[in-house]
């Protein structure tokens, strides 16, 4: 029988560290090799900000991160969830991240927010990611007040 508050805790803090892989501050570089234990092999990445979703292996998205960074584009970065909803069937799970994005963990006002759409797998009695969307709010499409 599926205990749901184990596997949530399991997925919130699966989660965590999946947000903690991509922060780091100024001087320090993010923990990317992370992404590869926490999504499984074949999982994948798609930013659907703009008019067509780009889509990226963990691989492809950890070396344009590492580029973006030694190109200076950023000296520092900072995500995190301020509201989730998960829903859990037998070993399938997903969840609706809502998020806020810093260069600097100290500016008052995000860069960004949006949601991520994350889907897991239980795998070998441990919770995966095989796949996150993500899209930033706009002014013409902003995140309903559920998800906030």
């Amino acid at each position: 029988m599926l205990d749901y508050k184990q596997e949530l805790k399991a997925i919130d803090d699966l989660t965590k560290r999946l947000y903690d892989s991509i922060c780091f501050k100024p001087g320090e570089k993010p923990p990317l090799r992370t992404l590869t234990g926490i999504f499984i092999p074949e999982g994948f990445m798609v930013n659907n900000d703009d008019d067509l979703p780009v889509i990226m292996t963990v691989s492809t998205f950890t070396a344009f991160y590492k580029e973006q960074i030694a190109e200076g584009r950023f000296q520092s970065f900072h995500e995190t969830e301020i509201k989730s909803k998960t829903e859990i069937y037998a070993k399938i799970a997903h969840r609706f991240s809502t998020y806020e994005a810093r260069f600097d963990i100290n500016e008052k006002e995000p860069i960004a927010v949006g949601i991520n759409s994350i889907q897991f797998v239980k795998v070998d009695d441990n919770w995966k990611v095989s796949c996150m969307v993500w899209n930033n709010q706009t002014e013409e499409m902003p995140i309903p007040g559920e998800y906030l």
